[in-house]
């Protein structure tokens, strides 16, 4: 061991020690901490019997969970004046010195608090800490930072500084004492993270970030935290003091139960604003738990070294994992919030225990990168929104939704394929008559002559011959076909990818989809309308595969660019918009609609504009129907959302026919908004007729038929009739990870369902 660990292990030890006021306790931690070690062992008892034999001169206040390793002996008392200051009392103590409640009696009669170095701490050093302290406080200027009033020195030339009295508690107390629930506690520390991102931007770490320094007090009867004591804050782009400020490589700074890894590595040279954001991960898990990630009788107890190990490589469990481990005190700790403790177990589980993790990783690179971050993502968490701790992954994203509106139609899917502009499966090179566009004669010939001529008579009517048999034929008889002719080629593929889609076979599309884009984006250019059409199509094929983050530059441009292009009120334009506006419910984009009142806004404005425009017969005025009953539906404002799925159900029936895929969307919608109206029996024809064409027409695979095999089997168990519901929702699982794959939203949606039925 080098001699300067050697020396931090001493010193730590011997610390720890002095806790111990007996010395059967003091042998006992001894016995514990130096094990066989016989030097390490005489080296501490040295220590000690000088400490022993030195008096008061060297003594230490017992280290508790609100007193910061460096204090020292008090001494001041009440009655004492400094200056224009009278000592009443003391009410805290920091590093180096006192904080009393004191009476200013000019120029102006207010009481204020007194922060002054002990008797015997004015060394350099600490002077030098003390002034910076000083300093960092003086150049805050926020409402949740106390703030400095004064500054001067006594006769003896020991400085002192004032700050506005905060009479308050401590704010895990205040919450407690007040039984404010997980909500009201999470709008109080935003603030807080905000007060610390303030002193970082003025270059100032705290470091020493706990309950006892964020006071909660009172302002026109709203509550209002107050970070206090940056005794031992450290400044990051600047010197707080012209005095030499060196924080001893040594020397442990700072509260072990709220301290960060690198901090408790006893060196302030890797310490950075991240250290403070560790801190706030524990006071937040705090107040969500009850308690402190690692039991503070267990760190304390343990050897020096022991509580830098913990420190360091002890993963903290999850605070609904530390709520059950209190046992019977778990009761009371929910009772503090308002709630019972099996409800408080499954609030934390999952997404509100995320955000303290996050901020506790031991890796500071893969924690939240400052406190306003932190900030974020409590408002995400609060919103609905997908949170920055959450799993970086479209599966999670999507899965919001749901979590956002408990109510969400298990049809959705088939709704959401509305948004898709594409052509009727039965026809299989058809699309809708006003997006054909001119095929040459290049097209006939493959149709003609490499396809349908490719078939013998004899097997014209075999089941060998299927609409995919013929689709996979053109697929690979394009390679090479047209090279020269990148035009033709992008028509031909887009029709195939465009069929493929529609037919539900997602991976069979993206290809030609893909391949298609990427022609006309170079030689036709970005603003071109064929072009923007092929970037929807695009995007509308991530989208139904839940591939979001590839979805939304796609769709989000193309609507942006077709406003400027074609204008915001043209048929492809609106279609773009209904696109964009299911982005922004499922919380992907923000930067269009960052709201559901945004987002409702956005599909009543577009479906107003598309029944003005096109009337309320076509099919992008019934595309911004569905996705306006679909909103309403997810938000649980099911008698909005009704009228206006009955008006599309009974359109598409009679424009579009009753096996139209739109239809069967409008069905299982309808479906469900009788489920949660308590029609069980209405719902459940409907839903049946649904599956029956959905398996006729689609065939059992598609998406939208599997759609509908989900909703019959979520109606059969609301009915209580599980016998009938579970092989419904048993092979809806297993087609949707042959269809789909094993980590499609869908597939663990359905999932989650039959675990619950089981």
């Amino acid at each position: 061991m080098m001699p300067n660990e050697r020396d931090r292990q001493i010193e730590g030890i011997y610390h720890l020690a002095l806790e111990r006021q007996t010395g059967a306790a003091r042998r006992s931690y001894l016995d514990s901490a130096c094990g066989d070690d016989s030097e390490l062992r005489a080296a501490v008892e040295g220590l000690l019997k000088a400490h022993d034999g030195a008096g008061n001169f060297l003594e230490v206040p017992p280290l508790g969970p609100n007193v910061t390793l460096e204090a020292s002996a008090l001494t001041e008392g009440p009655g004492t004046v400094i200056g224009r200051y009278k000592l009443l009392e003391r009410i805290g103590e920091g590093g180096f010195g006192v904080v009393y409640m004191a009476d200013q009696t000019k120029p102006i009669n207010r009481r204020v608090a007194l922060k002054i170095i002990r008797l015997g701490m004015d060394t350099e050093q600490v002077i030098a800490r003390f002034e910076a302290e000083r300093q960092a406080l003086a150049m805050m200027d926020h409402p949740n930072i106390a703030r400095v009033i004064d500054a001067g020195a006594t006769e003896t030339g020991r400085p002192y500084f004032v700050m506005e009295l905060v009479k308050g508690i401590s704010i895990t107390e205040y919450c407690d004492k007040n039984r404010l629930s997980t909500r009201q506690r999470l709008d109080l520390f935003i603030p807080v993270c905000n007060a610390v991102e303030h002193a970082h931007h003025k270059g100032v770490i705290h470091r020493d970030l706990k309950p006892s320094n964020v006071m909660v007090t009172l302002q026109d009867g709203a509550p209002l935290p107050k970070v206090i004591d940056f005794g031992i804050s450290k400044a990051t782009n600047q010197r707080l003091t012209e005095k030499t400020l060196f924080t001893r490589y040594s020397h442990m700074i700072g509260t072990p139960e709220y301290m960060s890894p690198e901090q408790a590595e006893m060196s302030d040279l890797d310490v950075d604003t991240r250290t403070d954001v560790y801190s706030l991960g524990v006071l937040l898990y705090e107040l969500l738990a009850g308690a402190l990630p690692f039991d503070p009788e267990r760190l304390r107890s343990a050897g020096f070294a022991e509580i830098q190990r913990t420190i360091a490589e002890e993963e903290p469990p999850k605070p609904s994992t530390r709520l059950s481990s209190l046992g019977e005190e778990a009761e009371e700790v929910a009772k503090r919030r308002g709630t019972h403790a099996d409800v408080l177990v499954k609030r934390l589980r999952n997404e509100l225990e995320w955000i303290p993790l996050k901020a506790m990783r031991k890796e500071r690179a893969r924690r939240y990168r400052s406190p306003s971050e932190l900030a974020d993502d409590i408002r995400n968490y609060l919103d609905g929104a997908p949170l920055i701790a959450g799993p970086e992954s479209t599966v999670y994203r999507f899965r919001k939704f749901v979590l956002r509106n408990q109510a969400l139609v298990a049809g959705l899917a088939a709704v959401l394929a509305v948004v898709a502009v594409g052509v009727v499966v039965s026809t299989v090179f058809a699309v809708r008559a006003q997006r054909q566009a001119h095929i040459s004669q290049a097209v006939v010939d493959l149709l003609t002559d490499d396809l349908l001529g490719s078939v013998a008579p004899e097997k014209a009517k075999s089941p060998e011959v299927t609409v995919y048999s013929v689709l996979d034929a053109a697929s690979k008889s394009l390679e090479d076909r047209f090279e020269g002719k990148p035009l033709i080629e992008a028509s031909i593929r887009e029709r195939l990818g465009e069929t493929y889609r529609k037919l539900g076979d997602y991976k069979a599309a993206e290809p030609h989809l893909e391949r298609t884009y990427q022609i006309r984006r170079e030689h036709l250019g970005q603003k071109n309308r064929d072009t923007l059409t092929s970037m929807s199509h695009l995007g509308s094929l991530y989208f139904l595969q839940a591939r979001y983050d590839e979805a939304e530059p796609l769709l989000v441009k193309a609507w942006q660019t077709k406003c400027l292009v074609l204008g915001e009120e043209h048929p492809d334009t609106l279609a773009s918009a209904i696109q964009v506006a299911y982005l922004s419910f499922l919380g992907v984009s923000s930067s269009v609609a960052p709201n559901e009142k945004a987002v409702e806004d956005l599909f009543v404005k577009t479906r107003e504009a598309a029944r003005r425009v096109l009337g309320d017969e076509h099919s992008v005025t019934l595309e911004a129907t569905g996705g306006l009953a679909t909103l309403y539906y997810g938000l649980a404002r099911y008698e909005e959302a009704e009228p206006l799925c009955a008006n599309g159900l009974e359109v598409t029936q009679r424009v579009l026919s009753e096996e139209h895929d739109v239809t069967l969307g409008f069905m299982n919608l309808m479906a469900m908004l009788h489920c949660q109206r308590g029609r069980y029996g209405q719902g459940t024809t409907l839903v049946t007729r649904a599956l029956e064409i959905g398996e006729r027409v689609l065939g059992k695979e598609h998406p939208a038929t599997v759609q509908s095999m989900f909703v019959l089997g979520e109606l059969y168990r609301f009915q209580g009739r599980y016998d009938d519901a579970e092989p419904l929702l048993e092979e809806s699982v297993q087609l949707s990870r042959k269809v789909l794959g094993d980590e499609h939203f869908w597939t663990l949606y359905y999932m989650h369902h039959l675990a619950y039925l089981y």
